[in-house]
């Protein structure tokens, strides 16, 4: 792993020499990334290499909606089917996470402090389409119970024909009781994808959505995104969203400078003492809008009362609001039509990514 990590580093190195004073080509800036975490074994009749699958990722994102309907770019053509094939190999690689944060590294390496001196938090509902099918994410180990499942199946009928041999019954007793143990673990899991995942959304019953949490910079850059529950409250995503952040922020060793501390902005709907408690350890100066409806206690109010310099700082925070706008011009963003979780968050992640290299 660390030698992976060390050519992606020298890669990056050359790559920063050619984008000194050009805009940056996100396809020859990830495919570096690309071929030295998923290397394609040599073949004289290969047709396609990673610049091809990237640049038709790319064009996915960007125009199209359903993998079985796409047949590539115009200079681009392939299977849609086996394009999905190579998106849920780098998914689970996770190459789109590494592009990210090299983008990220090379978009702070000027101005940072001016960049990360005001942040933003917060999250928009995705309405879900057709995808996320709820069994589809069940584990490996889970499927390996259902082998287990199927040979205790077999063992009940071995203790029918073995009545006289106690040990026969023994052994048949443990493993009824553990595929009982794997059906509740199952029903545990299932229970849990459909608490966790997709829900009906409390202001439109009729259909599903989750939400993207993000955090954006001053100019509205993703800095970290993570996916919540439909019905999941944001006050309590606030820690998932900022651990979703790869990059080093410096955020505690910046914290004690005025210069050069680093302000979250958050609407009411964040605010409690347990967040301001973990962003302040974290090393943020938080600034969220206060909830009337929390107290009505006068003394109380008086000290949520913003000063005239937070009220500046707070006006910020519509960039966040933004950027939500910005993803969601993506029609793979904007509404969910995946059938797992971890694809949706490749696409975002790519999205994200052109929004990244745009701002270089």
């Amino acid at each position: 792993m660390m030698n992976i990590l060390s050519n992606i580093n020298i890669e990056m190195d050359k790559l920063s020499i050619f984008t000194k004073n050009k805009k940056i080509d996100i396809i020859q800036f990830a495919v570096p990334i690309i071929e030295i975490m998923f290397p394609l074994k040599f073949s004289p009749n290969r047709k396609y290499d990673h610049t091809y699958y990237f640049t038709c990722l790319l064009d996915f994102v960007q125009k199209a909606t359903s993998w079985n309907k796409y047949n590539g770019c115009i200079n681009y053509p392939i299977s849609g089917k086996y394009l999905n094939s190579i998106h849920n190999e780098y998914c689970k690689r996770g190459i789109y996470e590494k592009i990210n944060e090299a983008l990220l590294n090379k978009y702070l390496s000027t101005n940072k402090e001016k960049k990360l001196k005001v942040q933003s938090i917060d999250a928009s509902f995705i309405p879900n389409k057709q995808g996320i099918h709820n069994l589809n994410d069940i584990p490996e180990y889970m499927k390996n119970n259902k082998k287990k499942q199927n040979k205790s199946k077999n063992n009940k009928n071995k203790q029918n024909k073995s009545k006289n041999n106690k040990n026969e019954q023994n052994k048949s007793k443990n493993n009824q009781n553990k595929s009982k143990n794997n059906k509740n673990e199952q029903n545990k899991y299932e229970n849990n994808v459909n608490n966790n995942l997709i829900q009906f959304n409390r202001y439109n019953g009729r259909k599903k959505y989750f939400k993207i949490s993000s955090v954006v910079d001053k100019f509205g850059t993703p800095l970290g995104s993570t996916i919540i529950t439909g019905k999941g409250n944001e006050m309590n995503s606030v820690k998932e969203t900022i651990k979703s952040i790869k990059v080093n922020l410096n955020t505690k060793k910046n914290s004690t400078h005025n210069r050069y501390k680093q302000f979250l902005l958050a609407d009411s709907g964040y605010l409690s003492n347990k967040n301001i408690n973990i962003l302040k350890k974290i090393g943020y100066t938080p600034i969220m809008a206060y909830n009337k409806r929390n107290t009505k206690d006068e003394r109380i109010i008086k000290k949520n009362i913003k000063t005239s310099q937070q009220k500046k700082i707070y006006k910020n925070r519509i960039i966040v609001e933004s950027f939500f706008a910005w993803i969601k011009q993506y029609p793979v963003i904007n509404q969910n039509y995946q059938k797992t979780v971890v694809s949706y968050k490749g696409l975002l992640s790519i999205a994200s990514s052109i929004l990244i290299s745009k701002r270089i």
